[in-house]
């Protein structure tokens, strides 16, 4: 019995990589960004491209760009992914998520520098790492207060690294090779820096004097603590960036005025996005209110930070190329009539519009006068 052709089997290439289009989705990571960082981020249940990949020759080649185009891996697995994607895959990758376990993982790495290893293979468009602190602070090669880590028992927290476009200067894959750090190695424009839950540390007594352990230690006091011979290199890592965004739960005050001071050295800033409350069905508080903790805390933390924030932003719309600020914690009903009180206070002077939803807009009134302080 001779064998029937499926319909779609004579459908051209271009009308099939349509379908394809169509079926293809955002990694899962991108939508568990705001939420405490867990090694669940790359979860899906979707499997529509594999299963379409498995029908036939023809469907797996056109399939195959798209279904490997969003990877992730466990760290210890970096050697066995790098060889994976050397066998004609390195060009289809956009985005990576490398996993590095709790601080009682002590899987060996073959190199310490694995992620120069894998950039020489692949430059991804989209780099993000989810690892502990103390590794956090290993990857970008800085120094990060560790000392109280008990009082905050963070146990995972979420640097990711973005590029507008692929860099077409055929040297760069050279230049991973050289004494680069990380957030030199690419064009990154964008970073977004989960720092994961201050929460617990609210149960013990002068709970604002802790530092949790944090990259921003480092960049908050640049201009006091760091050596000339360093600061060059430390603040062209941050100029270059075009989009910031930060996300804690209940972070100090005092903490967040030092994420402000990092925001200051991002000279080319045009993007602003913090926030600083639980995401949405997160019940840290109740949990937490077991404890010892005065559950007003928090909240009057969170305040004054958007307190903090708010002049920041004032200011930075008027020295830098800041235009659009987003208080991702308006989405929360508790806290939103609140934030809206305190920023539309202090923005208030005709140089900031906010379009109802927690996103704030410098007037073009405003960049104009900013385009000709810079002129001068």
């Amino acid at each position: 019995m001779a064998l029937t052709t499926s319909p779609i089997e004579s459908l051209p290439n271009e009308l099939l990589d349509e379908v394809i289009l169509l079926l293809a989705t955002p990694p899962p990571s991108c939508e568990r960004l705001h939420h405490p960082p867990s090694v669940q981020i790359t979860r899906s249940g979707n499997r529509d491209l594999k299963n379409l990949s498995l029908t036939c020759s023809r469907l797996l080649d056109l399939v195959r760009p798209r279904l490997f185009s969003h990877s992730c891996f466990e760290l210890r697995d970096v050697d066995r992914y790098i060889e994976f994607i050397s066998l004609g895959l390195c060009g289809c990758v956009t985005s990576i998520v490398v996993k590095k376990g709790a601080v009682s993982d002590d899987t060996p790495v073959s190199e310490p520098l694995w992620w120069r290893r894998l950039f020489r293979r692949v430059r991804p468009l989209r780099f993000t790492v989810l690892a502990p602190p103390s590794f956090i602070k290993e990857l970008l090669g800085m120094q990060m207060p560790e000392e109280h880590g008990w009082a905050f028992e963070i146990p995972l927290q979420l640097l990711q690294l973005e590029c507008d476009r692929r860099d077409p200067n055929p040297a760069l894959a050279s230049q991973v090779d050289k004494q680069l750090g990380l957030l030199d190695c690419a064009p990154w424009s964008s970073l977004l820096f989960n720092e994961s839950s201050s929460i617990k540390a609210y149960n013990h007594y002068e709970y604002f004097l802790y530092q949790v352990p944090s990259l921003f230690h480092r960049w908050g006091s640049l201009t006091s603590n760091q050596t000339l011979s360093e600061r060059p290199r430390l603040f062209s890592s941050l100029e270059n960036l075009t989009s910031f965004t930060y996300v804690a739960v209940f972070p100090f005050y005092n903490h967040v005025q030092l994420v402000l001071d990092a925001v200051e050295l991002m000279k080319n800033l045009r993007s602003l996005s913090i926030q600083l409350g639980p995401s949405r069905n997160d019940r840290v508080t109740e949990l937490e209110q077991r404890g010892s903790m005065d559950p007003s805390d928090p909240w009057m933390e969170l305040a004054t930070g958007y307190s903090l924030i708010a002049h920041a932003v004032r200011n930075l719309g008027k020295t830098s190329r800041l235009s659009v600020f987003t208080a991702c914690d308006y989405r929360m009903d508790a806290v939103r009539a609140e934030i809206d009180v305190i920023l539309g206070d202090i923005l208030c002077d005709g140089s900031w519009r906010h379009n109802g939803h927690g996103t704030w807009a410098r007037t073009t009134t405003e960049r104009s006068d900013v385009q000709r302080t810079r002129q001068r």
